[in-house]
């Protein structure tokens, strides 16, 4: 193996597994041991590039922290990142074919299956599959400083005046969510909370996350968008878009109902959103990889409100999001918390998230058997 290929091997490990974790919205390190590193050399089967998980299939050889796992090669099914950050690294539909050979190098199940996760897919000359240049989307300092990049903030220069700072696209922080979830839960929060069962998650059945939890997704998109009637805040994890007059009139933030009924208003410099009725969900107040969830989904009914505060920094560079969250059902009191998103270039690409319901029951279907369209 020449040293250009082990040089890029681990260069895909330190970004691939930081960039994975981050895209995930089942725990990765719950399913595949960060502490292991497996090698899959083989021929791809099938590559789908989707969301939440883009998979390859590999009929090759494994081996586990230098431990051959076969002699004959053996089909290897492997998790990788979803859809849009793969896009901006470079990768398309074709850019895997069927045929081609091909080295992963990612951690193996903690289950023992056949199965890996990766974020970094590789030629036997050590160099990637990506067949486009990829593009910069990692801004926010914390992001690029645990990424192993200059953290030194990258500064966009903004013409906006007055509240119209607001608008703009929005980088959210890493944040690890924990082993227990941060909110005031009663009894009944407490109890829905241990009755978590992965896979009865609506993140299976490619249901959102809800508000406020999807701005706490690492690396996903905001977008803010002002008029004098009405705000529309874009979460690029699920492809959730609402709409929120600006006249103290009520109305649902989206078709189909999923993120209840808002009412929006300008205070000073502030956009201040407040919003009821939303419908009743398994993980509508916290998302186990997410750290109002921390490690299992909370539940919400439809007592459920959530007041947000978007407001920016006097350099325009940083959106403090903050929010009070309560649900009488299953908490014993409001839960206020604020994150600081980082402003990105207006023309960095804001990929669609295209959820796909096999991509997302992909850890919650029994061993063995396998969701992928083509491969069997």
């Amino acid at each position: 193996m020449s040293a250009r290929h082990v040089a890029t091997i681990l260069a895909a490990l330190c970004t691939g597994a930081f960039s994975t974790y981050a895209a995930a919205h089942h725990s990765v390190t719950a399913n595949f041991d960060p502490y292991k590193k497996i090698e899959i050399r083989g021929a791809v089967v099938e590559f789908l590039l989707r969301s939440p998980h883009s998979s390859l299939v590999v009929d090759g050889i494994g081996v586990v922290d230098g431990v051959r796992q076969s002699e004959a090669p053996e089909r290897w099914e492997i998790e990788s990142r979803a859809a849009n950050f793969l896009r901006t690294e470079g990768y398309r539909e074709d850019s895997i074919r069927p045929g081609d050979r091909i080295v992963v190098v990612g951690q193996p199940s903690r289950q023992g299956l056949k199965r890996a996760n990766s974020a970094q897919f590789l030629r036997d000359d050590g160099s990637s599959y990506a067949s486009a240049p990829a593009v910069n989307t990692t801004f926010h300092p914390q992001l690029r400083a645990r990424a192993g990049l200059n953290s030194a903030p990258v500064f966009v220069a903004v013409d906006a005046k007055g509240i119209q700072r607001v608008a703009g696209r929005w980088q959210p922080p890493f944040q690890q969510e924990g082993t227990e979830s941060v909110l005031p839960l009663n009894d009944a929060g407490r109890a829905a909370r241990r009755a978590y069962d992965q896979a009865q998650s609506p993140a299976n059945t490619c249901e959102p996350m809800s508000i406020p939890e999807a701005f706490h997704s690492p690396s996903y998109f905001v977008d803010i968008r002002l008029t004098a009637s009405q705000a529309v805040v874009r979460n690029q994890a699920y492809d959730i878009v609402r709409t929120i007059p600006l006249d103290r009139r009520s109305a649902p933030a989206d078709t189909q109902g999923l993120f209840g009924v808002v009412t929006g208003r300008i205070e000073g410099e502030t956009l201040v959103v407040e919003s009821r009725a939303y419908p009743p969900s398994k993980w509508g107040l916290g998302a186990a990889t997410q750290v109002n969830g921390g490690g299992a989904d909370v539940p919400s009914s439809k007592e459920k409100t959530v007041t947000e505060w978007f407001s920016v920094s006097d350099d325009a560079q940083t959106l403090t999001y903050r929010y009070t969250l309560y649900d009488p059902v299953y908490m014993t009191r409001p839960h206020t918390a604020s994150i600081e998103l980082a402003r990105v270039p207006e023309d960095t690409p804001m990929y669609p998230y295209n959820c796909d319901k096999n991509a997302a029951s992909m850890f919650s279907r029994a061993p063995g058997v396998s969701l992928l369209r083509k491969a069997n």
